[in-house]
Formats: structure tokens, C-alpha cells, sequence
């Protein structure tokens, strides 16, 4: 029961760090933190994996331009994905030096 406490506890600090993320960091379509980007290679989109993947599910196009997409053409946004971990790192650093 500790363990879920102090997940929990981190998902909640987690939605507090995120609230100020740069636009890059955003999903354009859900407009939420992304946690894993990745690049629409048809529009040249980052999106996050899961709201893309939910997306192909009931449409093989991709959302920004209708160009047919498929789950093996979508590329991991690795180079963002590191940016975004530093920032987030870079943000909970501050927090605890902060005593939040």
C-alpha cells in the first residue's frame, strides 16, 4: 500500500512539474505532456505514441494531413524525448531543493 501512496504521490508531482512544459513538450491533439514522442514521418508531426497508436486503431491515416500511416512507419522523437526527461529531471531538482 506504501508503494502505491508514493507512485500516486509522484504521478500528482509529476502533473504540478508539467503544468508550465514548453509547447514542444505537448501532445497537439490531446494537448497533454507527451511520454513517448514520436514523428509522423507523412506530416512531420511529433505526437505521442500512445494517442497515435489509439488513433490508427480506427483510422490508418495520419490525423494532420490524411496521408495513409501505419505503425511501423512512425519514428521514436528520441532526441526530444531526452530533452524532455532533462527538463522534467531539471524540474524535480528544483522542487526538492525547494522543499515541495
Amino acid at each position: 500500500a506504501e508503494k502505491v501512496k508514493t507512485a500516486s504521490k509522484h504521478v500528482g508531482d509529476d502533473d504540478a512539474l508539467v503544468a508550465d512544459a514548453p509547447d514542444e513538450f505537448l501532445d497537439p491533439l490531446m494537448c497533454t505532456f507527451m511520454k513517448d514522442p514520436v514523428l509522423l514521418p507523412t506530416s512531420g508531426t511529433v505526437i505521442d505514441r500512445s494517442t497515435i497508436m489509439q488513433h490508427l486503431l480506427n483510422d490508418p491515416v495520419d490525423p494532420f494531413n490524411r496521408k495513409p500511416l501505419t505503425v511501423d512507419m512512425i519514428i521514436p522523437a528520441t532526441e526530444l524525448k531526452e530533452k524532455m526527461e532533462n527538463w522534467l529531471e531539471e524540474k524535480r531538482s528544483a522542487m526538492s531543493t525547494q522543499g515541495v
